[in-house]
């Protein structure tokens, strides 16, 4: 359907919000991944060749639609830093920074949640984002380097709750809506890092 049948491609970013059939997302692994409600595919991040044919990690945001691929957000060049604006607030100018190994989720109405991941700012972050109305923005958690764990009490909701950074776990959405998180390789509470089996939920 497109891309190139060689290994090690860069990406054709062409103009940001402008969809076009010579653009393509460079060659990668370890994305994120979505369909939103109309059917389009997202893509954000991953381990990669951005546009200069550089390996990297990305922060770059496509969507794939009517068989042409729009570059939506994020650098077209790799190991780019977040802008986390404040917390709760979106912003046009906000970004996760450049990671791979994330986690995601699409809640009621299409929107992306993004957790994790192997970040190329801090390792592994703690932090949580969603993607909605061509925004990011920043809803909790830290960005600073391998955050533990707030665990709280077991099966007891808190605000102050919150997983240990992590990468390469596995998530699903319920049928009322919620989050599910569970295990990966990352930071238990007493600052040991290691494969988990911690399961979590999130109600967005």
């Amino acid at each position: 359907m497109g891309g190139s049948n060689l290994e090690s491609q860069a990406g054709v970013y062409g103009t940001q919000g402008t969809a076009d059939p010579g653009n393509t997302p460079g060659a990668r692994y370890s994305v994120v991944s979505w369909v939103d409600p109309v059917g389009n595919v997202w893509l954000f991040g991953g381990l990669g060749i951005d546009a200069s044919s550089t390996l990297g990690l990305y922060n770059d945001l496509w969507k794939y639609s009517a068989g042409e691929w729009t570059w939506i957000s994020g650098s077209d060049l790799q190991e780019q830093y977040g802008t986390y604006g404040t917390e709760g607030i979106p912003d046009a100018a906000n970004t996760p920074g450049a990671r791979s190994d994330a986690i995601g989720w699409t809640d009621k109405t299409g929107n992306l949640w993004l957790f994790s991941g192997f970040s190329v700012e801090s390792e592994a972050p703690t932090d949580l984002w969603k993607f909605s109305a061509g925004e990011w923005t920043w809803m909790g958690g830290s960005g600073n380097s391998n955050q533990l764990g707030n665990y709280g009490i077991l099966g007891t909701p808190a605000p102050t709750n919150v997983p240990g950074a992590r990468r390469d776990p596995i998530g699903w959405k319920d049928p009322a809506g919620n989050f599910w998180l569970f295990g990966g390789y990352g930071y238990d509470y007493a600052a040991n890092i290691d494969d988990l089996n911690d399961l979590w939920k999130y109600e967005p």
